[in-house]
C-alpha cells in the first residue's frame, strides 16, 4: 500500500527497498518534475524515524553538483519520508551488477566530484556513515552523485567515510575488486597515480578534501595504445584473412550495386581504433586526413546568475565571442568554494545556425560544468535540458551535441578551482560552434 505523503507528490512506480527504506519514483505536481521519494514505514521504531530525518535534513543544507539534492523531509503519523532529485534511478551498484564499471575517461571527474561533495559534507559537520556503491547515483547524462542519506549508519567518523568512498571508487573503476593489483594495472588508460591516491585514502590517512585535491591533480587518462604490430606468422595470417574477407565484401557490393546503379556502402567495424598490421607486400593507400568544419562564433553572450546578484563581470562578456583568444571573460573571484555559496553561475549564448559541436577555448582547468540547452531560457537551471557534464582539463573543450535549432545554450559552472588564497575563479577565452 502506498505510504501517506502530501498530495504534492504523486507516487508513480515502486522501485524497491534500500535496506529498510522504501523507494518510489514520484512526480512533484506543483513543479511538474520527477522526484525520488524515500520512506521509512510503520514497521521501523520511532528512534529510527528520527535518525532518518536527522541525516536527511543535515544533508539538505549542503549544495554540490555531486551531492543529491534534498527537496523535502517530514514525519508522518506512522513513518517518515524524504524527497530528493531524480537522476535516473540507477546506482553504481546497479551498474556494477550489470558489469558496467566506470569508463576511465569518466572516472577522474566523477571521483574528484564525489570526494569534493563528501568534503563539503564534512566541512559542514555532517558524516554520511553508509557509503557504498548503492549510495552513489550514477545514470546516463548525469554526474555521479553521493546519495543514500538516511540509511542505517555503519560508521560514525569522517575518516570512516573517506575509507568507504575510496573503496567504492576503486570498485567503480575496476568492476568490483579491491586490494589486489592497482586499478591502473587492470584498467587500460588509467593513470598510475590513482593507485597510490586510493590506497592512501583506504588506509585512513587522507581527508575528503585531500582525496579531492589529489584526484584533481591527476592528468587525464591516456588513450588506450594500439596493440604492437609484430611480424609473427599468426599476425600475418590473421591480416591476410581479413584482407581476403574485405576484398570479398567489396566484390559482392559491386555485383549488387551493378543491378541498381547505386553504390553499396559497408559500415566500419565497431570499436576499431587502429590500423591492422598487414603483410609487408601489401600496399594500402593512405586515408585522407579528417577535415573539420569551419567554426562559427557564438552570439549574444549573457551572464546567468539566478542565485547571485545577476551580474558576473558582464563588461567582459563580449570577449567570449570576439574571435580573439587573448581576451577573456572571468568569473567573479569567490573567497569560498562555489558550492558553499550557491549552486552555480554561468553564461548563455545563441547559435546563428544549428550546431553539431559546442567548443570552449581557454577554460581554466578544474572547472566542473554542465552544458544545457533551452528554447525558452528559464531562470531555474534545473529546467534546462542537460546535454553534457564534466570537469575541464585545459585546452579546447569540444562537446558533440544533438541538433537543437534556435534557443539558448547554457554553460553552467558548478564548481571553481582554487587559484590562490581567497580566490576561487575561472576564465574562458572563446565560445564557438561547429556545424
Amino acid at each position: 500500500m502506498p505510504p501517506p505523503i502530501p498530495d504534492r507528490f504523486r507516487l508513480e512506480i515502486r522501485l524497491g527497498r534500500d535496506e529498510d527504506i522504501e523507494q518510489w519514483l514520484a512526480t512533484d505536481v506543483s513543479l511538474d518534475r520527477p522526484v525520488l521519494v524515500r520512506v521509512i514505514g510503520p514497521d521501523a521504531p520511532t528512534a529510527r524515524h528520527r535518525e532518518f530525518l536527522e541525516s536527511v535534513r543535515a544533508a539538505a543544507h549542503i549544495t554540490h553538483t555531486h551531492l543529491a539534492s534534498v527537496f523535502a523531509a517530514a514525519e508522518t503519523a506512522d513513518g517518515a519520508y524524504a524527497v530528493s532529485e531524480w537522476t535516473g534511478g540507477v546506482t553504481l551498484a546497479d551498474r556494477l551488477a550489470a558489469d558496467e564499471p566506470m569508463d576511465p575517461v569518466e572516472f577522474l571527474p566523477n571521483a574528484t566530484g564525489l570526494a569534493e561533495a563528501l568534503a563539503a559534507l564534512h566541512e559542514s559537520g555532517v558524516v554520511h556513515g553508509a557509503i557504498d556503491p548503492s549510495a552513489i547515483q550514477y545514470a546516463l547524462a548525469h554526474p555521479a552523485k553521493l546519495a543514500g542519506f538516511g540509511r542505517r549508519r555503519r560508521t560514525m567518523t569522517a575518516t570512516d567515510d573517506v575509507v568507504a568512498l575510496a573503496t567504492t571508487l576503486e570498485q567503480a573503476v575496476t568492476g568490483g575488486s579491491v586490494g589486489g593489483p592497482g586499478p591502473s594495472q587492470v584498467v587500460d588508460g588509467l593513470p598510475p597515480q590513482v593507485d597510490q591516491i586510493l590506497a592512501r585514502a583506504r588506509s585512513g590517512v587522507s581527508t575528503a578534501r585531500r582525496l579531492a585535491e589529489d584526484l584533481a591533480a591527476v592528468p587525464g587518462p591516456r588513450p588506450v595504445e594500439p596493440p604492437p604490430t609484430g611480424r609473427s606468422l599468426r599476425v600475418l595470417v590473421a591480416a591476410g584473412v581479413l584482407v581476403f574477407l574485405a576484398a570479398a565484401l567489396v566484390g559482392i557490393g559491386r555485383i549488387v550495386a551493378a543491378g541498381s546503379g547505386a553504390p553499396i556502402l559497408f559500415p566500419p567495424s565497431p570499436g576499431t581504433t587502429a590500423p591492422i598490421a598487414l603483410p609487408s607486400t601489401t600496399t594500402v593507400p593512405p586515408l585522407p586526413a579528417p577535415v573539420l568544419s569551419e567554426p562559427f562564433p557564438a552570439e549574444d553572450p549573457a551572464s546567468f546568475d539566478p542565485f547571485g546578484g545577476g551580474d558576473e563581470n558582464d563588461h567582459r562578456l563580449p570577449n567570449l565571442v570576439d574571435g580573439d583568444p587573448e581576451t577573456v571573460w572571468r568569473t567573479e573571484r569567490y573567497r569560498d568554494p562555489l558550492p558553499l555559496l550557491k549552486p552555480g553561475v554561468g553564461v548563455t549564448v545563441r547559435a546563428s545556425r544549428t550546431p553539431s559541436t559546442f567548443e570552449v577555448i581557454g577554460m581554466t582547468p578544474g572547472v566542473s560544468y554542465v552544458l544545457a540547452w533551452s528554447d525558452t531560457a528559464p531562470s531555474d537551471p534545473s529546467q534546462w535540458e542537460v546535454l553534457a557534464t564534466g570537469r575541464t582539463l585545459g585546452g579546447v573543450l569540444s562537446i558533440q551535441v544533438p541538433p537543437r535549432p534556435g534557443g539558448r545554450w547554457l554553460l553552467w559552472i558548478t564548481d571553481l578551482p582554487r587559484l590562490g588564497p581567497d580566490d576561487h575563479s575561472a576564465e574562458i577565452a572563446e565560445v564557438r560552434f561547429r556545424p
